[in-house]
């Protein structure tokens, strides 16, 4: 019992996790959640050390929302008795973990539509052909599919990683192809600019 009181009220660990918020509030995500996990190591039941893991996690791609959970959890710290702590942190879990089981429903529901679209206009989401190219050569997938099928991007990201793997694997001609016909909506894409210039580049 005397051990552990002793890791839990671990000077190490209060400073860690005291670092680890503090790094969230500079935006630098990545050394807190070393911090966080540092800490859990300490102590792998500390809840604020939990919390802090899970916001820095979660800040990675969704920042603003991790943002409102860090203000929240700082404000009803500071707000309500010590007593309450414990009620209190694990209420904010409770919130996180509800956070991502919307997320993950979300992930699903969009991904059912965009299957559903892909279906319906005789076409393969990229998401299920950089799939198949894990398992492939990309150019043995792309060679086989470029005639029968239509390659369906649902974001920007996927449409320039698609640019980027035509381009590495030789296909030149192909991607300048792709982003001429599609000049008046990328312009003035900075990414999409650069991409052309590496593609004619390699033509020389």
């Amino acid at each position: 019992m005397e051990n552990t009181f002793q890791i839990n009220n671990n000077p190490k660990k209060r400073t860690l996790i005291n670092k680890g918020f503090k790094a969230i509030g500079n935006g630098a995500y990545k050394s807190a959640l070393f911090l966080f996990s540092e800490a859990l190591f300490l102590d792998k039941d500390d809840l604020s050390a939990k919390i802090g893991l899970f916001i820095a996690d979660m800040a990675m791609e969704f920042p603003r929302e991790a943002s409102g959970f860090y203000e929240l959890y700082q404000n009803l710290i500071d707000t309500q008795p010590r007593a309450k702590r414990t009620k209190v942190q694990k209420q904010i879990l409770e919130l996180i973990d509800s956070f991502d089981a919307n997320l993950n429903k979300m992930a699903h529901i969009l991904y059912d539509e965009d299957a559903f679209k892909a279906e319906s206009i005789d076409g393969i989401l990229y998401r299920d052909f950089k799939q198949m190219c894990q398992n492939k050569n990309f150019k043995e997938i792309f060679q086989n599919l470029m005639f029968s099928s239509k390659i369906i991007f649902t974001n920007k990201n996927d449409f320039y990683d698609f640019l980027e793997l035509l381009v590495e694997n030789g296909f030149y001609e192909m991607a300048i192809s792709y982003i001429e016909n599609m000049r008046h909506f990328t312009l003035y894409d900075k990414k999409i600019n650069e991409i052309l210039q590496k593609a004619v580049r390699k033509t020389k």
